[in-house]
């Protein structure tokens, strides 16, 4: 079974840093107006309380100064018939006063409360100072009048217009107060806006860093699979070419065995068979011993004919099983080279599929015929080990190895070993070290069949 390979897919991270460089940019920009809407109206709001309690105020001191020209022109006049006209005016003036307090009470600090308080205190003295004075006579405005206005109404005017003048500078203070509030407001809101800015930027940079690192690891990706499909298209135009060789080598090798054991044995044996009728009359010896040699020609012409069909398809693999046939292979190998070969089987390899049967003995001869040309190994180990869903084969020498990448430009027989693998949906790695031998690891899905 092929090792499933991950493939790391980053577009959705860089989609998500971009969705929340995006959501952070509409956030930052919605509460940049949220709260420029907000720092503007509570500033509107201020100026307008600081313009309305300023006009109040204006209101207030000229209805004081009103309240004593009143005053002032009511002693000053000596005709009785205008006194209703000046009280009335007076009462009015006193109401307006009063209503102007009360409108500057609302919503007033503390700070205003005890001003107000004041006020209307020295309100109350001043109008019961100057209410008996519109009871007086035309006698007693004349002789009291100037030293009414110089001693009671110019100190106790003048004390209502300082009160005034407190509450103007009461509300200067608070106006100067909340607008410094309001600026420490911005000046908090403008250092948020600046760093999430800073941050928007920073994950820019960082989006815009590793998206360039990823298209750059992807150019070199590029090159190396063009190169390393280039490199495989040449390979496979090499291996093709090896092939027809091997399959012309194998052509010639198989025509001159059929041609030098077979052939000639069985002319033997023809040219054996034509003497018979000759010897028949000759002596019964003769005879049986060149019946010998012809049985033994026979003989020989068989085993030739059954070593070639074995080296083209094994009749044990058939027969006996894969275990078996591995068993008779490195006999076979032992024999020929003098290298001995270990073979061990764990576990139940009876129902493997044909396909694996015969792809699993060939990867084993091809290893075992590139350790006999190039190894140089003391020792060979192959190992099986099947379970219920896959089978690993292991096949291990102490050889002389060779350096590392350098299978890559082998022949046929590496390549076919992989081709063979792959056509299993199996993995294949070889691995090797100069003078440290030579180990290849096959793994592949277990695939069980009606034999």
């Amino acid at each position: 079974m092929a090792a499933q390979r991950k493939h790391y897919r980053t577009w959705t991270v860089f989609l998500a840093g971009l969705c929340s460089l995006l959501v952070m940019m509409i956030l930052l920009g919605a509460l940049t107006l949220r709260n420029s809407d907000a720092l503007h109206t509570e500033l509107r709001r201020a100026q307008d309380e600081y313009e309305v309690r300023q006009r109040q105020l204006h209101e207030l001191a000229r209805n004081a100064f009103l309240v004593s020209v009143t005053i002032r022109e009511f002693l000053l006049d000596t005709s009785p018939e205008n006194n209703r006209q000046y009280l009335r005016r007076f009462t009015q003036l006193q109401a307006d006063i009063a209503n102007l307090i009360r409108d500057l009470r609302t919503n007033a600090q503390p700070p205003y409360l005890i001003v107000f308080d004041q006020l209307e205190s020295e309100l109350a003295a001043y109008r019961a100072s100057v209410s008996p004075v519109f009871n007086w006579t035309v006698r007693q405005r004349v002789e009291r009048g100037t030293y009414f206005l110089r001693q009671e109404q110019r100190p106790r005017r003048q004390s209502i217009l300082e009160t005034a003048d407190q509450i103007d500078r009461l509300n200067t203070s608070f106006y100067r107060q909340q607008t410094e509030r309001i600026n420490a407001s911005q000046q908090a809101f403008r250092r948020d806006i600046n760093t999430g800015l800073q941050i928007a930027v920073l994950i820019g940079v960082a989006i815009a860093g590793a998206s360039i690192g990823r298209i750059l690891w992807l150019e070199r990706r590029e090159r190396e699979q063009r190169h390393l499909a280039e490199r495989s298209g040449e390979q496979l135009r090499t291996l093709s070419a090896q092939l027809r060789n091997a399959q012309e080598e194998e052509r010639r090798s198989i025509a001159r065995e059929l041609h030098d054991e077979v052939g000639q044995k069985l002319t033997a044996v023809s040219l054996g068979l034509g003497t018979f009728e000759r010897l028949r009359a000759g002596g019964e010896k003769e005879f049986r011993e060149h019946l010998k040699e012809v049985k033994d020609l026979a003989e020989q012409s068989l085993r030739a004919i059954r070593d070639i069909s074995a080296g083209l398809r094994p009749s044990v693999l058939d027969d006996l099983g894969l275990g078996p046939a591995l068993q008779h292979q490195a006999r076979q190998f032992t024999r020929h080279t003098g290298t001995p070969v270990s073979v061990e089987v764990t576990g139940d390899v009876s129902n493997l599929a044909d396909r694996h049967r015969i792809s699993l003995y060939r990867i084993v001869q091809e290893s075992l015929t590139n350790c006999a040309r190039y190894a140089r190994a003391n020792n060979v180990w192959v190992k099986v080990e099947a379970d219920e869903a896959r089978l690993r084969l292991r096949i291990e020498d102490d050889g002389v190895g060779f350096e590392r990448g350098a299978e890559l430009n082998g022949g046929v027989g590496i390549v076919g070993m992989r081709e063979r693998v792959r056509e299993l949906g199996g993995s294949f790695n070889i691995d090797s070290r100069p003078q440290h031998g030579t180990r290849i690891e096959v793994l592949v899905g277990r695939s069980a069949s009606s034999q």
